[in-house]
C-alpha cells in the first residue's frame, strides 16, 4: 500500500517456481553507484513487473510547470536477454486539474531512453540520465490507457498536447510522486541496478535518495575509551571478589 514520503515496492508480479522468486527488487551492496547501496531489480518471464515508488501527495508547488530536475542513474548487466533497448523506467505520477477532488484525470508521464534522441542503452556500466530534457509517454489510470505517442517532451505535454485518449495536461498538473521500474511484458531476463534518484520543483534545493544500506556503526573514540574503563572496572570487582572468596 502507498506510504507518503517512504519509498516501497509496488506493482510487483512474480511467477514462482518452487521456493524461486522470478522477480526481484531490494536495495543490495551489489553494485553501488555511491556509498554501499543501489536499488537492485531483475525478473526472469515476461509476466513479472515490480517498481520503486516514492510518493508525496498533493503538495504546493510540486507542478509539472515548476519542474527543474528530474534524474537517475542505472544500470543495465550484460548477461540480461531482454530486448536490448529496455532499462529501468522513470515515471511521474500526475494529475492532470491539479485537484484532489478529482481523482479520474490521473496517470504516469514515463521516460525510457528507447524514446529518446539517443536510444542507446550501454551494458555493464553506471548511466545518468537527465530525464527532464527528454521525451515522456503518457500513461491513463481511467480508463486504463497507453497512449502511444512517443516523441512528446515535457514543455510539450505541458503546452497542452492532446493525443487521442490522453490526458491534457498543463500549468495546474500536480506531480503527486515518481518511480522506477521494470517488467510488463518484457521478453527474457533482466538484472539491472537504479540509484541517485533526484528530483527538484522551483528555486528549492534538489533531493536526491542514494539507496543505501544499514551500516553498523563504529565507536567514537570517547565511546571506546568509556568501554575500556567499564571492562576495566568489571574486572577490578571480580578481582576483589575472587580475592574475598579465597580469604573465607
Amino acid at each position: 500500500a502507498p506510504v507518503l514520503n517512504q519509498w516501497f515496492r509496488t506493482n510487483y508480479r512474480d511467477v514462482s517456481t518452487g521456493f524461486a522468486s522470478t522477480t526481484t527488487a531490494a536495495i543490495t551492496t551489489t553494485e553501488a553507484r555511491s556509498g554501499n547501496g543501489s536499488v537492485e531489480m531483475s525478473l526472469t518471464s515476461a509476466a513479472g513487473k515490480v517498481d520503486y515508488a516514492y510518493i508525496w501527495g498533493f503538495q504546493p508547488g510540486r507542478t509539472l510547470a515548476n519542474l527543474t530536475g528530474l534524474s537517475y542513474d542505472w544500470y543495465r548487466q550484460g548477461t540480461s536477454t531482454n530486448p536490448g533497448n529496455q532499462q529501468p523506467a522513470m515515471r511521474l505520477l500526475i494529475d492532470a486539474d491539479g485537484s484532489e477532488a478529482t481523482a479520474t484525470d490521473r496517470g504516469y508521464l514515463v521516460w525510457e531512453q528507447a524514446y529518446q534522441a539517443d536510444p542507446t542503452v550501454l551494458a555493464d556500466q553506471w548511466v545518468s540520465s537527465n530525464a527532464l530534457t527528454g521525451n515522456f509517454w503518457q500513461r491513463r489510470f481511467t480508463p486504463g490507457t497507453t497512449v502511444e505517442v512517443y516523441d512528446l517532451n515535457l514543455q510539450e505535454w505541458l503546452a497542452g498536447a492532446s493525443p487521442a485518449g490522453a490526458l491534457v495536461l498543463g500549468q495546474s498538473t500536480a506531480i503527486l510522486g515518481l518511480e522506477f521500474g521494470i517488467g510488463s511484458g518484457w521478453a527474457g531476463s533482466f538484472r539491472g541496478f537504479v540509484d541517485n534518484v533526484t528530483y527538484a520543483f522551483g528555486t528549492l534545493p534538489s533531493t536526491t535518495f542514494n539507496f543505501e544500506t544499514v551500516a553498523t556503526r563504529v565507536p567514537e573514540p570517547a565511546g571506546l575509551a568509556l568501554a575500556g574503563l567499564a571492562l576495566a572496572g568489571l574486572a577490578a570487582g571480580q578481582r576483589r571478589r575472587a580475592r574475598r572468596a579465597a580469604t573465607c
